[in-house]
């Protein structure tokens, strides 16, 4: 990957005194690794060994469904497995189902399951998944991934209310088949059912205990690994499945997860061989880390932005949303905070994205707006303000969760708000739960966001901001974008729905109710002892095949 060297490392502060201008501090060369597991690749696999990882955070559930966020998600994949699981190459393959067919209209898939057993011994059945499928989408939960399963037919309508649960058709024909009805062909079906909101729930225990994945102790999985201790804001730990049907592709002996939400600590754990591997690096070393081959970098289909809450002033007027889209320089944020070689933002759909015809969704619908367009931004805050009859601009918080990395972004963001517009922009931050629970909850005005794609088709971000979908999370409405976002899921012909979603992403983004940053790239450290943990650029990370190499 071509990664830029223009500018030399600067720190955030640095950036804040001299916003595009080349400075030349750079930070100390890191010790190695002093202690802990150091033996090189390519050897023999310590079985008894256990891969040790951070995990930043307390995951906000276990449940697979209300748990849809990248911390629980890393955790439940490791724990549960559904029908399909993205091997090595990143493309689904049989895992709870042995076989599959598909009709030929391509809307029914009847789902053969193998024989397969829970944690607690009794075995994994088809009804289990009917169970487990038709809960995601049980109103009543109002689960945050619900939206998902509305590629099944009548899922979208028992869960918005409009129709009952035996209308969703997702039926356990026997203890070993799942039959499941499509509204339309969707040829990426299997991808999106590797995601853990469609992973078993054990039916008996679930119905017994509504808080089943509260704790270790209830939490009933299927996985390669099953969990020993979750000890609340410190540590979850997990060890080997040997009732998992693959057993003998898993070589380590299970992993311990500890919670340290600051980048510098993390490092240092990991350089003092405390952790295995790392997800990310600290913004001040990432340069130094990357050019000298210690950290590796992969792009992720994701993209990193801020939401603006279209019913909260000032975002309640569009000229005022895009001043503040045109108003950052993104390639001064890449070059010298984020320093992973990602792509400036000018669009909502990420990187990494097929047409039909093999090219990237993104390149063929380019860019919608200028970087750094601060005159254009000037005028449209001007002509917003006037419109609103303004004379002092509404208070504006931007709100980020904890973390170095975002606070560092943030702080860049304010003071070219500042400079560039002349506003003051307040900060906040938010521990993860409560910044997931209050930005879901459509309180926050102006906040941080990651989206990576859940499946890899662009329908998955435009979905999104459809009229009160659940991933909306800013109030945005307009009713020509749902009327073509509806008519895009229902469209069968490829070339024909591309088309559509390049027309949707347009209209979304002459609304801009978000401001993109850059399209992600993923720095990522591993001991020299370690070798198989597989990073999706599309889903999520798997330890199943995860190796430590015998001292």
């Amino acid at each position: 990957m071509h990664l830029r060297r223009g500018w030399k490392v600067l720190s955030t502060s640095a950036l804040l005194l001299a916003l595009m201008v080349s400075g030349c501090s750079q930070s100390a060369a890191p010790s190695q690794p002093d202690s802990g597991q150091t033996a090189q690749p390519g050897g023999e696999a310590d079985t008894t060994a256990k891969l040790r990882l951070n995990l930043r955070t307390e995951p906000p559930s276990l449940d697979p469904p209300k748990g849809y966020d990248s911390v629980s998600n890393e955790v439940l994949n490791a724990i549960m497995e559904g029908l399909v699981r993205l091997d090595k190459d990143h493309k689904p393959q049989p895992a709870m189902a042995e076989t599959w067919t598909v009709s030929d209209d391509g809307k029914t898939y009847t789902f053969t399951l193998r024989n397969s057993k829970w944690s607690n011994g009794d075995p994994v059945t088809a009804h289990d998944f009917e169970y487990a499928w038709k809960r995601i989408v049980d109103p009543k939960n109002a689960f945050p991934s619900a939206f998902l399963a509305y590629f099944i037919d009548g899922a979208e309508a028992f869960n918005k209310g409009e129709g009952s649960v035996d209308d969703v058709k997702v039926k356990a024909l026997d203890d070993k088949t799942l039959e499941v009805k499509l509204k339309a062909p969707t040829g990426f079906f299997l991808n999106i059912v590797t995601q853990p909101t469609f992973f078993p729930v054990h039916k008996k225990t679930a119905e017994r205990n509504p808080s089943f994945a509260a704790e270790a102790s209830t939490l009933i999985t299927n996985g390669p690994f099953k969990m020993t201790e979750w000890v609340h804001d410190q540590t979850v730990k997990v060890e080997k499945n040997e009732g998992y049907w693959d057993k003998d592709s898993v070589k380590i002996a299970g992993i311990d997860w500890v919670m340290v939400n600051d980048e510098n600590t993390q490092y240092q754990l990991y350089k003092t061989g405390q952790l295995d591997a790392v997800q990310s690096v600290p913004n001040d070393l990432k340069k130094q880390l990357i050019d000298s081959g210690e950290a590796s970098v992969m792009p992720e289909a994701s993209v990193y932005y801020y939401r603006m809450n279209t019913a909260m002033p000032p975002f309640t007027n569009a000229n005022i949303r895009k001043a503040f889209a045109l108003a950052i320089d993104r390639k001064a944020i890449i070059d010298n905070v984020t320093q992973g070689g990602e792509r400036t933002a000018l669009a909502h759909v990420p990187i990494g994205l097929l047409e039909p015809d093999g090219r990237d969704f993104r390149e063929v619908g380019g860019d919608y707006f200028q970087d750094n367009d601060v005159e254009q931004a000037k005028a449209l805050l001007k002509k917003g303000m006037e419109e609103e009859g303004w004379t002092t601009l509404p208070p504006v918080t931007l709100t980020y969760n904890t973390s170095d990395a975002h606070k560092a972004i943030a702080q860049v963001l304010q003071e070219m708000y500042r400079k560039n517009l002349g506003v003051d922009v307040k900060l906040a931050n938010k521990e993860w739960n409560v910044f997931l629970e209050e930005q879901r909850a459509r309180k926050l005005q102006f906040s941080r966001s990651t989206i990576p794609a859940d499946y890899a088709d662009p329908y998955n971000f435009l979905e999104l901001y459809t009229t009160d979908h659940p991933g909306n999370r800013v109030n945005y409405s307009n009713k020509a974008y749902d009327a073509l976002v509806q008519k895009i899921r229902s469209t069968a012909d490829e070339t024909e729905r591309f088309r559509l979603m390049h027309e949707a992403e347009k209209l979304f983004m002459e609304d801009m109710p978000i401001v993109p940053i850059y399209f992600r790239t993923v720095a990522y450290m591993e001991q020299p002892n370690v070798k198989g943990i597989v990073r999706h650029a599309v889903g999520t990370i798997d330890y199943k095949w995860a190796e430590i190499a015998k001292q």
